[in-house]
């Protein structure tokens, strides 16, 4: 898992406990406690903000470029090459 999987299953898990310390607020009103925990991750949350922002976007993989101009031929003037994929000259499949 990177790094950037690992802040996005963060991220989600406070949005699931914000989400629930809500409900519970509606339930038990202005209780202290559970000010408290809103207060607290709410402080994660920034905390987790930050932290995204320190490790930055992902990284997309460098593409590379392959020319289309002519090719050495010599890499491809083996015998062997002419049969690539089609077994050694002369051997018959098993049965």
């Amino acid at each position: 898992m990177t790094i950037h999987d690992e802040l996005g299953q963060t991220r989600r898990a406070l949005q699931n406990l914000e989400k629930a310390l809500a409900g519970l607020r509606n339930q038990l009103g202005p209780h202290l406690d559970v000010l408290r925990l809103i207060d607290d991750v709410s402080r994660c949350s920034t905390d987790l903000r930050r932290l995204e922002e320190q490790v930055g976007p992902p990284r997309l993989h460098e593409l590379m470029v392959i020319p289309d101009d002519d090719r050495d031929h010599g890499l491809w003037g083996a015998a062997d090459v002419d049969h690539e994929g089609l077994g050694a000259p002369g051997r018959r499949g098993g049965v």
